[in-house]
């Protein structure tokens, strides 16, 4: 980020200074960074190296918060599908893990290969992901994901976990960009 010499993607002086995670929350979402502070961080998702950066990003905030949160609950990352040989929320997800926040993995899948990078309210809304849930019912969970943008992607996780008995506690992620 600063342009110096490392030998790890993000120097120890960036990581501290540049990536110092801030709580932040927005009804029921709560997030860590602004967009402008990783914006170009996060486009990583679609390239080489994308999972270690996605693994510092997460190990500086989701695994902070994982240290401080003290009740039982699951974790559902959102379409933690395989793109580019990783999956980005399966390793938000990943750095939740502790002996009270257990993640279940591959369990909210989007039936829709959409991609709403980039996209309008209107695209999204005309596009919905169309989730499957195949996980544990009678269960409270946090959902996970990298940005939020609109909402309706967590609205719509929402509403398929509520029928399929699951009570989403809060939703996780690195940014709101509605904040």
């Amino acid at each position: 980020m600063c342009g110096r010499f490392s030998f790890s993607l993000i120097c120890k002086t960036c990581l501290h200074t540049n990536l110092k995670p801030e709580i932040r929350q927005k009804e029921n979402v709560i997030s860590f960074y602004d967009y402008a502070q990783i914006e170009d961080l996060l486009f990583f998702k679609y390239k080489k190296f994308g999972d270690s950066i996605y693994k510092i990003l997460a190990n500086n905030s989701f695994k902070i918060f994982a240290q401080h949160y003290k009740e039982n609950s699951f974790i559902i990352p959102i379409d933690d599908n395989i793109k580019k040989g990783f999956s980005h929320t399966a390793i938000l997800a990943n750095s939740l893990k502790s002996k009270n926040l257990t993640p279940i993995y591959n369990s909210l899948k989007s039936l829709s290969n959409v991609q709403y990078a980039g996209k309008d309210l209107d695209f999204r809304l005309t596009n919905p992901r169309n989730f499957e849930y195949n996980g544990k019912k009678n269960i409270n969970a946090i959902l996970v994901d990298d940005v939020v943008t609109t909402k309706t992607t967590i609205n719509e996780a929402i509403e398929v976990l509520n029928k399929n008995q699951v009570e989403v506690d809060f939703c996780l992620v690195l940014v709101d960009k509605r904040l």
